[in-house]
């Protein structure tokens, strides 16, 4: 069996809904892709193994059984890992009704990473979607359908008390990124939503796939990611106007997520 796969059959419902590309592959270690610039939605499902999504200076880590949207006109870059590289599947679409349904999924501009919770159905629709342009018989409506399917796995079956929760996470984003240069934490966090601090943890974990700590510490990072290659401000300004009291820390925290130096950094940009 090859590596990787992908075809591309652009295939419209009218305006609602197109269907542009699809593929599979299994990466070999370190295999890196970007920064590219699509002009479509691009959904792609990890299979198994893991690596690193990265998008106007976020970094996400994306394992088996999480999916990372990319939005149309943003450049990023994503990289299998050395140790356990991924296998994904991908899915590239558009349409006046895409945004929507991507909404319903809990997917767009404030989160990127999805959960799947489909028990495999998802993944054998999509792998079904590939698999399609080995049929001599596929035409528009088989690929239509199948990517239909694909999305209605995808949409998030929230409970009152789900809904509850999502609005807790929103809120809670909404704080980290209008108060993430201020010396924050979860407790602050956690207060300004008006629960305790370990309700949030499991909300964050079951709506991002991850704890408030880290998203706190992934979007300063960010911002001072951005800042490294936008400005000419020092190293030790920086680390201070993204919530880093300690230079120190501020360092040990980049390297852990850029594999480099902030400097270093700088420089490769």
């Amino acid at each position: 069996m090859a590596d990787s796969r992908e075809y591309f059959q652009e295939t419209r419902s009218g305006e609602a809904l197109a269907f542009y590309f699809c593929g599979w592959e299994k990466c070999a270690p370190g295999h890196a892709f970007g920064p590219a610039v699509r002009p479509h939605y691009l959904f792609h499902l990890v299979l198994s193994g893991r690596g690193v999504y990265e998008r106007g200076g976020e970094r996400y880590e994306v394992r088996a059984g999480q999916g990372f949207l990319i939005l149309p006109g943003e450049s990023t870059c994503y990289e299998a890992d050395r140790e356990e590289p991924w296998e994904y599947c991908w899915i590239g679409f558009g349409g006046t009704e895409a945004e929507g349904i991507l909404r319903e999924c809990s997917l767009g501009e404030e989160n990127l990473i999805y959960q799947d919770q489909s028990g495999g159905m998802l993944q054998r629709e999509m792998m079904g979607l590939v698999d399609s342009f080995g049929l001599s018989e596929v035409n528009s409506y088989m690929l239509l359908g199948r990517l239909y399917l694909s999305l209605s796995y995808m949409v998030q079956k929230i409970s009152p008390e789900g809904r509850a929760g999502s609005g807790y996470v929103n809120g809670a984003v909404e704080f980290i990124r209008n108060n993430f240069s201020y010396d924050i934490g979860v407790g602050e966090i956690a207060r300004h939503v008006g629960i305790d601090r370990t309700y949030l943890y499991r909300l964050f974990q079951r709506h991002l796939g991850q704890s408030p700590k880290a998203y706190l510490t992934q979007v300063r990072l960010g911002m001072a990611a951005e800042m490294l290659t936008e400005t000419e401000l020092p190293v030790t300004e920086i680390a201070l106007s993204c919530g880093f009291p300690d230079v120190s820390l501020f360092g040990r925290h980049f390297r852990e997520a850029y594999c480099c130096t902030p400097l270093q950094y700088r420089k490769k940009r």
